[in-house]
C-alpha cells in the first residue's frame, strides 16, 4: 500500500543565494533558481503551500507543505523573497531576536553572513511572510539554564512582538536540538508549536525535512515522499548505505 502523509510536509531551508562551497561549508545557501525549481515542482505536482495559520488549523489539504527558513539571513529579503512572491508561496522565517542586524558569528567557519535587521523583519512581514522565533543568539537550548531559556523564549518573543505588532506563534530550535526543559520553556512562553529537525517529540518538537545546496531534483523529490523520514532512519543505521545512495542520486554542483 502506498504511504500517505497524515501531517503537512514541513521543509527547512536556511539561506537563499549563490555561495562557493568553501564559503558555505554547511551547504546552507540554496541558489534562487534552484529554490524556484523546487517550489515549482511541488506546485506542479498539486501541493498546497500553507501559511503558518493554515498549518496550525486542525485540517489541511492532504498534499500540503509549510516552507520555513531558519536564521534570518539578509539574503532572505534580497534573493528569497522575490522567488516566493513570483510563485505566490508563503513561508515562515525564523529569526534570532538578539542578533538582528548582526552576523552569523555562531559559525566560526562562516561568521560574516549578514542577518536581517529590524527593517528587514518589517519588510518580510509586509510581504505577508510569518516572522517567527529562532531564539535569541543561536545557542543551543539543551541543558540551558532557566535564565538562558527565558531569554531565548520569553524575551525573544517580546522583542519580535514589538517589531511585528503580533506575538510569534512558532519556535524553531537552534541546531534542531531540544530536551524536556527546552520544550517546557517554549510551551510556557506561549508558543503554539515548535520545530526540530528530524527528532520528534510531540507538538513542541515537530520534525522538518532539511533542504540544502547539495540537493538535486531527484533528492528533493525523494524528500517530499511520506516514507522519507523512515528511509532516512534506515540509511543512517546501516554503515555506508547513505553515502552509496547519494552517489546514485547525485549531488548538485557547487563551485
Amino acid at each position: 500500500m502506498r504511504a500517505r502523509r497524515s501531517e503537512p510536509l514541513v521543509l527547512m531551508y536556511h539561506a537563499v543565494g549563490e555561495r562557493r562551497a568553501v564559503d558555505d561549508p554547511f551547504a546552507l545557501f540554496v541558489p534562487p533558481d534552484r529554490l524556484h525549481a523546487q517550489l515549482s515542482s511541488l506546485l506542479a505536482r498539486g501541493w498546497t503551500p500553507l501559511t503558518l495559520d493554515g498549518y496550525l488549523r486542525a485540517a489541511a489539504p492532504p498534499r500540503s507543505v509549510l516552507v520555513t527558513f531558519d536564521d534570518g539571513y539578509r539574503s532572505m529579503v534580497d534573493e528569497g523573497l522575490p522567488v516566493l512572491r513570483e510563485l505566490n508561496v508563503p513561508a515562515a522565517v525564523f529569526v534570532l531576536a538578539g542578533l538582528l542586524g548582526g552576523r552569523s558569528r555562531w559559525m566560526p567557519e562562516m561568521p560574516d553572513e549578514p542577518l536581517v535587521d529590524a527593517e528587514g523583519v518589517r519588510e518580510l512581514v509586509g510581504a505577508g511572510l510569518d516572522v517567527e522565533c529562532h531564539g535569541w543568539d543561536h545557542n543551543t537550548l539543551v541543558n540551558a539554564s532557566p535564565e538562558d531559556l527565558a531569554r531565548n523564549t520569553t524575551q525573544a518573543a517580546k522583542t519580535l512582538s514589538r517589531l511585528t505588532g503580533r506575538r510569534p506563534r512558532a519556535f524553531a530550535y537552534p541546531y534542531g536540538d531540544h530536551d524536556a526543559g527546552a520544550r517546557h520553556a517554549v510551551a510556557a512562553a506561549g508558543f503554539e508549536v515548535a520545530f526540530s529537525t528530524y527528532e520528534a517529540e510531540g507538538r513542541y518538537a515537530t520534525p522538518r525535512v532539511a533542504v540544502s545546496a547539495t540537493d538535486t531534483g531527484v533528492t528533493f523529490r525523494l524528500k517530499s515522499l511520506p516514507s522519507y523520514p523512515v528511509m532516512r532512519r534506515i540509511t543512517g543505521s546501516v554503515p555506508h548505505l547513505r553515502p552509496a545512495l547519494h552517489a546514485v542520486a547525485g549531488r548538485a554542483h557547487r563551485t
